[in-house]
């Protein structure tokens, strides 16, 4: 059997292309980090091998925590390849350009709030969450797309990752304007004493305290504006 079969081409980024196709029969999908030649090419290297491990640790982390997130089929640090499992279903973007109505997308957002809470209780953000990287598979929410994302308990970064789905559904979605306040809601009333993960290093910031960031973050931004 061909290991990979290639298909269609599903993204092409400033940092990556991404394709889809089989891995040993299964479904799946090909990341390319490709070189960036206005950078000397040890350095290019040097950094293309460094977030590859860096989203391939996060991934592993987040299936050791049970997290629901891709499975990593294969690392090819030298060519800067990842293929990993392709998640059914239909990304957050596409399903808010229906006519959904309020009570649907009030069910959308309360789950992304519990998903998200749960991401951070593993010490971990995602680094960009736009409703491209969030793909709704059988009523479950998965997020896509690790390579921003870290390991780290710092208050700013889970602040951050509020922010960015906060630019997201205000220039993407402005036909839910209360899409915000339903995510933090949701997010708020998670019961992190049932799910609570304990880490060496560090301690993960507790809900207010990272809406709290986010509100700051917020009014920092519209002050630069």
């Amino acid at each position: 059997m061909q290991v990979w079969i290639e298909g269609e081409k599903l993204h092409e980024g400033a940092e990556a292309i991404v394709k889809s196709g089989f891995w040993l029969g299964k479904p799946a999908i090909k990341k390319f980090r490709r070189p960036r030649k206005w950078r000397h090419p040890e350095l290019d290297s040097r950094l293309t091998k460094s977030r590859l491990t860096s989203e391939v640790r996060s991934l592993l982390k987040l299936q050791q925590l049970n997290f629901p997130c891709p499975s990593i089929f294969h690392l090819d640090l030298k060519n800067g390849i990842m293929f990993m499992e392709k998640i059914e279903g239909r990304t957050l973007v596409q399903i808010l350009k229906d006519e959904l109505s309020l009570e649907t997308s009030k069910e959308i957002f309360h789950e992304l709030g519990k998903i998200l809470r749960k991401l951070h209780l593993c010490g971990t953000t995602h680094g960009d969450l736009t409703t491209t990287n969030i793909i709704l598979n059988e009523n479950k929410i998965v997020l896509i797309d690790y390579g921003l994302s870290q390991s780290t308990f710092e208050v700013e970064s889970y602040g951050l990752d509020f922010h960015v789905l906060y630019e997201c559904l205000q220039a993407t979605h402005p036909d839910f304007p209360n899409a915000m306040e339903q995510i933090i809601e949701s997010y708020l009333n998670f019961k992190d004493s049932d799910n609570y993960m304990k880490f060496e290093g560090g301690t993960i910031p507790k809900a207010k305290e990272i809406i709290s960031r986010f509100e700051q973050i917020k009014s920092r931004v519209r002050y630069h504006d």
